[in-house]
Formats: C-alpha cells, sequence, structure tokens
C-alpha cells in the first residue's frame, strides 16, 4: 500500500524501490519483498524469525508472557509471517543480512536457521558486537549499501551478488561487503 501511494507521486523514481529494517522492522521487510515485486533490495539488519525458536529463546519477551507465545497454536498461526519461509523465495532482489553476534534479541540458534535460509544470491556480514557495527556503519553509511544495489550499473544490465559470508574480528572493526 505505501508503493502504490509513492507510486502516485510526481517527486519520487519508482523504478527501483528498496528497504532497510532492523528487528522485526527487518522480517516486515523480507515479507514485503516477497508480496512486491517492486522492491528490489533489502537490507536487513538482525531480523526477527524462526519463530518456534525466536519465541522461546528471544530476551524480548518477558518470562511471564512467553508461555503464550510457545503454545503451539500460537505458533501455527504466525507460521506463514516466519522470514524462513520466504527468505528462500526471494531470488531476484538484492538482499543483504547483518547480524550482531552479541545480541541477544534474535537467539543465535535463531539467527543461524534465517542464515542457512538465504537465497544463493544473498549476502552475509557478521559483526562480534554492537560497536563493531557501529564503527562500520557510522558517518551514513548505515544505508550505503542498498543504495549502491540500486545505482545502475555501468555496463551491466543484471549485477549479481553471490551468497558471501564474513565474520568480522571485535578487534578490527572494519565492513566488508
Amino acid at each position: 500500500m505505501i508503493l502504490n501511494y509513492l507510486s502516485t507521486r510526481d517527486d519520487l523514481d519508482m523504478i527501483k524501490v528498496g528497504m532497510f529494517g532492523a528487528g522485526s522492522g527487518g522480517t516486515i521487510a523480507i515479507l514485503a519483498a516477497a508480496a512486491d515485486p517492486r522492491i528490489e533490495a533489502i537490507d536487513l539488519l538482525d531480523p526477527w524469525g524462526d519463530w518456534p525458536e525466536w519465541m522461546a529463546k528471544s530476551d524480548l519477551i518477558p518470562d511471564e508472557e512467553r508461555p503464550n507465545y510457545v503454545k503451539p497454536e500460537f505458533l501455527r498461526k504466525v507460521a506463514p509471517l516466519d522470514p524462513l519461509q520466504w527468505l528462500p523465495q526471494l531470488k531476484s532482489q538484492h538482499i543483504r543480512i547483518q547480524h550482531v553476534m552479541d545480541d541477544d534479541v534474535t537467539p543465535k540458534a535463531a539467527k543461524e536457521q534465517i542464515e542457512s535460509a538465504l537465497p544463493h544470491n544473498a549476502q552475509l556480514v557478521r559483526y562480534e558486537n554492537t560497536r563493531q557495527l557501529f564503527s562500520a556503519t557510522a558517518g551514513g553509511r548505515l544505508f550505503q549499501w542498498v543504495k549502491e544495489q540500486l545505482r545502475p550499473q555501468p555496463g551491466k544490465a543484471v549485477q549479481n551478488v553471490q551468497k558471501s559470508e564474513s565474520t568480522l574480528p571485535a578487534t578490527e572493526p572494519t565492513h566488508s561487503d
């Protein structure tokens, strides 16, 4: 609906659309890209997913509420919204997932499942800690990757980004794309 509205405006170019999402926003970006092919690039920072694992172990869920979220009937209701089902289907979009390994909102096992669901054309970047993420993305660089994916590539009709993985050492806060 947002893209439909934006396409009615004369001041935006809707030929190339990208999304950045963190946490639940990363999950929304995955679902939106699966639903709307106009979204050509998604950049995800610690997206939530793998609902059975996430609900059981995320630090975000209060312990007194957790039993409601791990019931089989609840998990069945949210299963269609699990990014694990949708990520493998995103074959034409540019995708990057950035995981901050010391962030416990998304449990490590859920991060691993999300990473295993990435399509071959996706990129994976791991930061050992939040400080490393901030060093790599300071000064407006947080949105640079998605911007580059949407920029026309001289001499190339299609840019093929191979699935790559990098874990950056905590002592050397550099960013690799």
